[in-house]
């Protein structure tokens, strides 16, 4: 993903903190991940990737904004709502 202007959303630094996750493993992951899921209506995309310390990592980016690119939220993803390395989601889960 490019490396334009960003800023976190409070949500999002509020979840990074319950999960021990850093600002730089966010940034690592939006910059090396890979987008698994597009939500077009809101113009964000969900990026999956792995941090330094190889645990999986998603974060939600938000481009409504021509001039900034958000971050609303980043958490851990779990077994019991991903499969396929954490980037498809399980039937009958919303995205």
């Amino acid at each position: 993903m490019q490396s334009e202007n960003f800023e976190f959303y409070s949500h999002a630094i509020t979840e990074a903190k319950k999960d021990g996750v850093e600002p730089e493993d966010v940034v690592y992951v939006r910059l090396t991940g890979k987008i698994i899921e597009r939500y077009s209506r809101r113009r964000r995309v969900l990026v999956y990737g792995t941090m330094l310390n190889g645990l999986p990592l998603h974060v939600v980016c938000d481009y409504s904004d021509k001039d900034m690119m958000y971050i609303p939220t980043v958490y851990i993803p779990s077994d019991e709502e991903w499969t396929n390395n954490y980037q498809h989601r399980k039937k009958g889960r919303k995205g």
